[in-house]
C-alpha cells in the first residue's frame, strides 16, 4: 500500500501483520477483525512510538524540540478553545482562521506582484524621460550630461526644461533685467487667470512679446515629451505658464510701492508676497546656472534682478515689524 507523507499523522507502537494478498474476502475480513481487536484493547487511544526509547533518536536538538512540542501541547490543552468551547465551534473558528491566513498569503503575493509591476512601469517612464533629455540635448547618446543638463541641475523652483530652453534660445539676452524677472514670474505664478481665452490680453508689448516666446518654447518641450510617449496634454502644460503677475513684477522691479503693485494683481497680499519670494529664489538659481556655464552677462543680469526683487515688506523677516 502506497501512502503520501502528508497522509501520516502519527506512528503507533502497535503493528498489524497484513497478508501479502488482500484481494480475497477472507483476508480483508481478518484485517477488519484485527483492527477491531486493537480498538477494543486500547479504547483511550493507540500507544505511539517513543522517538527516544523506540526509535533511539538521541540528538540534543531533537530533545529540545520534543520539550517544546510538549509545552505547546499543554498550552493548547489548557486554552479556552479546548476547555470552554465545544468541538463544532472550535472547528468552525479554526477553519475561519485558516481561511483568513490563506487570504493574507494571497494578499502578500498580490502586493509583491503589484510592486514588481510598478517597478516595470517606473522603468518605462525613466526610459521615456531619458529620451526626452536626449531629444532636448541635456544628455548625449551615451547618457553623458551636457551643458544644458548641467544648467537644468541648478533649477528646482520651476520647470527646468522650459527655463533652460529660454536660456539657450537667447530669450533673456535682448531683454532688460525687469523684463527678464517679469517673464520668469510666469513660471511660478499658479493663480488662475481671469481671461481664459487669452491670458496675455492687455499686456504691454514689451511683456507680451517675451511671453509668447515662452509659450512657443513650452509647446516645443511638450511636443518632444509627447513624441517620447510621455503622457502629457500639450494645452494643459502650456496653460501652467500664467502671465497674471508680469505687470506687477515689472512695476515692483521698477521701484513701485507694494500697495501700487497689489492693485495690478487679482490675488491676496499673502499670495503676492509668496510668489515674489519664490520668484527671487528662481532668479538666484538662474544666476548660479549662468555662472556654471560661464555666461557672466546673464549672471550679472539675474543677480541684479534678485537685488531689485529683494526689498521692502516682501522680504521682511516678520510682517509685524
Amino acid at each position: 500500500v502506497y501512502l503520501l507523507s502528508h497522509s501520516i499523522d502519527r506512528i503507533s507502537a502497535v503493528r498489524l501483520f497484513v497478508p501479502q494478498d488482500t484481494k480475497p474476502t477472507e483476508a480483508r475480513q481478518n484485517i477488519m477483525k484485527s483492527l477491531k481487536e486493537v480498538e477494543r484493547r486500547f479504547p483511550v487511544g493507540l500507544p505511539l512510538l517513543d522517538p527516544v526509547k523506540d526509535l533511539k533518536i538521541n540528538v540534543g536538538e531533537f530533545n529540545k524540540l520534543l520539550e517544546r512540542a510538549s509545552e505547546l501541547k499543554e498550552r493548547l490543552a489548557s486554552h479556552k478553545l479546548s476547555t470552554e468551547i465545544d468541538e463544532d465551534e472550535r472547528l468552525r473558528r479554526v477553519g475561519a482562521y485558516e481561511r483568513k491566513h490563506d487570504k493574507m498569503d494571497i494578499s502578500r503575493a498580490l502586493r509583491r506582484e503589484a510592486r514588481s509591476c510598478q517597478t516595470m512601469v517606473m522603468k518605462d517612464d525613466l526610459r521615456r524621460m531619458k529620451r526626452v533629455l536626449k531629444e532636448l540635448g541635456h544628455v548625449d547618446g551615451s547618457g553623458v550630461i551636457q551643458t544644458k543638463g548641467r544648467t537644468a541641475c541648478e533649477i528646482n523652483t520651476a520647470n527646468e526644461l522650459v527655463v533652460v530652453e529660454l536660456v539657450f534660445a537667447g530669450v533673456f539676452n535682448d531683454l532688460t533685467v525687469e523684463q527678464c524677472v517679469a517673464l520668469l514670474s510666469c513660471m511660478i505664478f499658479d493663480e488662475r487667470s481671469k481671461d481664459e481665452d487669452d491670458p496675455a490680453q492687455g499686456l504691454k508689448s514689451y511683456l507680451s512679446g517675451p511671453y509668447y516666446k515662452l509659450i512657443e518654447l513650452a509647446r516645443t518641450v511638450a511636443k518632444v515629451a509627447i513624441s517620447c510617449k510621455i503622457e502629457l496634454n500639450e494645452d494643459e502644460f502650456v496653460d501652467k505658464f500664467n502671465p497674471g503677475l508680469m505687470e506687477a513684477v515689472y512695476a515692483w522691479c521698477k521701484g513701485a510701492k507694494f500697495v501700487e503693485v497689489q492693485k495690478l494683481t487679482g490675488t491676496f497680499e499673502g499670495s503676492t508676497i509668496r510668489s515674489l519670494r519664490r520668484l527671487e529664489e528662481l532668479v538666484r538659481q538662474l544666476a548660479s546656472a549662468s555662472k556654471s556655464i560661464g555666461n557672466l552677462e546673464l549672471q550679472a543680469k539675474f543677480e541684479k534682478g534678485s537685488e531689485l526683487l529683494k526689498r521692502d515688506i516682501v522680504f521682511c523677516s516678520s510682517l509685524y515689524l
